[in-house]
């Protein structure tokens, strides 16, 4: 496969200028993993950032070279593909409360939520349970981040990195996290959810917070998978913030407006509308 990325340095100032929507839309598009086809894709883009390229789990338990565990039961999950060739480049997944006391859990939660503050822990205990959802497996392909030596992070962000391809010239490798994030509102629409939790790369957050991307709380530095950051936020106001800050961002990941999270104990179903 030959896309014609090259890697190039890029400048926070740059970026500043950006329609990061128009950009992002022209060379990729968000996709919910429904089918048993793209949910296999899913699995095998996690296979090979969380079995090879970062060990976090055993490749001899996954015989079929698709990475998946308890959690995918009650979970959505979504794919950023690359336009021009179909392939899939992301995937993250949201995990939910199960319909039962014995999947009520997430997987950040035991060991990570008690490691922030009291505010941050009375806010997740207040939120409804079944409203809140973990962001997790976030991965960008091997192939991807190969052509833009990204190979340093599993999930393929740095501060910034940009490259250029054939298409449209200039691009920016934190769009992808861009539209990971609009994978995971559009799911956390479908499923009612109000809250996120996740537990991120430093730089991953900082990326985020300079898109306008800034969780509501966000937790000291700990081990988990490596040195990472837990955050808790409610998503519509996060997605509020990014509105006032970014608005060409909030533009991307809401799909200029047809998705929007649910306030906690709203209608939801009234919060995904089409737009003309």
């Amino acid at each position: 496969m030959n896309s014609g990325f090259a890697l190039r340095p890029e400048t926070e100032n740059q970026q500043s200028h950006e329609d990061v929507s128009t950009i992002f839309n022209s060379v990729f598009n968000v996709e919910l993993a429904t089918s048993q086809e793209a949910i296999n894709k899913v699995f095998e883009i996690r296979y090979q950032v969380y079995c090879i390229d970062r060990p976090f789990e055993d490749p001899n338990c996954f015989a079929d070279k698709r990475e998946h565990d308890a959690y995918d039961l009650r979970s959505a999950h979504a794919l950023i593909r690359h336009r021009m060739t179909g392939d899939s480049v992301a995937t993250v997944r949201l995990v939910m409360a199960g319909d039962n006391p014995d999947q009520a859990d997430f997987p950040m939660e035991a060991p990570c939520i008690h490691r922030m503050n009291q505010h941050a822990q009375e806010a997740f205990a207040g939120a409804r349970r079944d409203k809140v959802a973990e962001i997790s497996r976030m991965a960008v392909s091997r192939e991807f981040r190969r052509r833009l030596n990204e190979d340093e992070s599993g999930t393929g962000i740095s501060d910034f990195v940009c490259y250029s391809d054939s298409e449209n010239g200039k691009r920016a490798m934190p769009y992808i996290s861009l539209g990971l994030f609009a994978g995971i509102l559009q799911m956390s629409v479908r499923h009612g959810i109000t809250h996120w939790i996740a537990v991120m790369e430093p730089a991953q957050l900082r990326l985020l917070k300079r898109f306008g991307v800034e969780f509501d709380h966000v937790g000291p530095l700990i081990e988990y998978h490596g040195r990472r950051r837990p955050a808790f936020t409610e998503a519509a106001s996060l997605i509020e913030g990014i509105r006032r800050r970014r608005p060409d961002v909030w533009s991307l990941i809401t799909d200029n407006g047809r998705y929007l999270p649910a306030k906690p104990d709203t209608d939801f179903a009234e919060n995904e509308k089409q737009v003309a």
